[in-house]
């Protein structure tokens, strides 16, 4: 009896020890206590639900493309070019989505680097073409297809130059929103598979006033940063990151998800090593009703526009290749 009585004491150790190890969702440490707990009863758990519930179109001819791009020609290259084409670092051939961002008021896709440069003499210009003419799967004359809140255009590829250590190919077209401070872009051959002509119908708004105060309870710290995105994330519609202002290797952030109803829960943002995030704008690429997210992804001495897909109810995942910018 002795030896039951102490196993049920440990039990109910174990539970109360369990019952103490839950993560809050509040404000930083600097916020309010009161602000802290009201955050905290606000936040969902409804026990049935599997983070892999999201529901997604299927895949079909117009959101699932194979296309590889184009094999570049390999032309021979000697001397200049092709000490240079020694240290550059193409896109995959597999790599069908990237993002386009302002150059010089023009689009612009990264699309690859040279490692320690190029110089800037007329000699070191024309070993540059060369090695890009003959090594780069993105070509000028290409065809991509830009998305943007305003929706899907063509573009095409003018020409390539270099910004620092960066590939870039210049397009001829820009997005519609001058807000919008990068936007992904696709390749879908040649000829281009067309986009989905008819998109899902528009998710319902929910209960606003119900999402505004939960996004209200979210207040930053004096050395914390917060972005909100609103949008229709299967039932969620708005979606926040609480991240520190200092970027270190040990950067954590925290990301919310609010429901129509207003009610919260964690969420995740798969970015690769990059784990601070601005959230700036959201598109649906292949309507089917569900918005991708475009962020700013931020890690030490650099930072890079991407746009992450919702790939289970709570995770998003990034699927089209940053636009990087190196601070070194």
């Amino acid at each position: 009896m002795r030896i039951a009585r102490l196993a049920d004491i440990g039990a109910g150790l174990v539970l109360a020890v369990a019952g103490c190890t839950g993560t809050g969702t509040g404000s930083n440490p600097g916020s309010a206590q009161a602000s802290t707990d009201s955050v905290q009863t606000n936040v969902d758990s409804i026990p049935d639900e599997r983070p892999d519930s999201v529901v997604s179109a299927p895949s079909d001819s117009l959101t699932l493309v194979q296309s590889l791009l184009p094999a570049p020609p390999g032309s021979p290259l000697d001397g200049d070019a092709a000490a240079l084409a020694e240290r550059a670092v193409f896109v995959p051939r597999t790599q069908r989505w990237f993002m386009t961002k302002p150059i010089d008021s023009v689009a612009g896709m990264d699309v690859g680097r040279i490692d320690g440069g190029v110089g800037t003499s007329e000699s070191a210009r024309g070993a540059l073409e060369r090695m890009l003419a003959s090594r780069s799967p993105v070509a000028p004359g290409m065809v991509f297809l830009m998305h943007s809140r305003a929706g899907a255009v063509t573009t095409q590829v003018t020409h390539l130059r270099m910004s620092g250590r960066r590939i870039l190919a210049l397009l001829d077209a820009r997005t519609s929103d001058s807000t919008e401070q990068a936007v992904p872009i696709e390749w879908r051959g040649a000829p281009a598979v067309p986009s989905r002509a008819v998109a899902a119908a528009e998710c319902s708004p929910g209960d606003t006033a119900a999402i505004s105060a939960a996004v209200s309870r979210y207040v930053a710290g004096p050395k914390e940063a917060i972005s909100v995105l609103r949008g229709c994330f299967a039932g969620f519609r708005a979606l926040l990151t609480i991240r520190p202002l200092e970027i270190t290797s040990e950067s954590i952030e925290r990301v919310v998800l609010v429901r129509a109803n207003g009610k919260t829960r964690g969420g995740r943002l798969r970015d690769l090593s990059y784990p601070l995030h601005e959230l700036l704008s959201v598109t649906d690429v292949n309507g089917d009703g569900v918005h991708e997210i475009v962020v700013r992804s931020l890690r030490p001495a650099m930072e890079t526009w991407a746009a992450l897909r919702m790939t289970d109810s709570v995770t998003f995942t990034r699927f089209a290749s940053g636009f990087t910018i190196e601070k070194r």
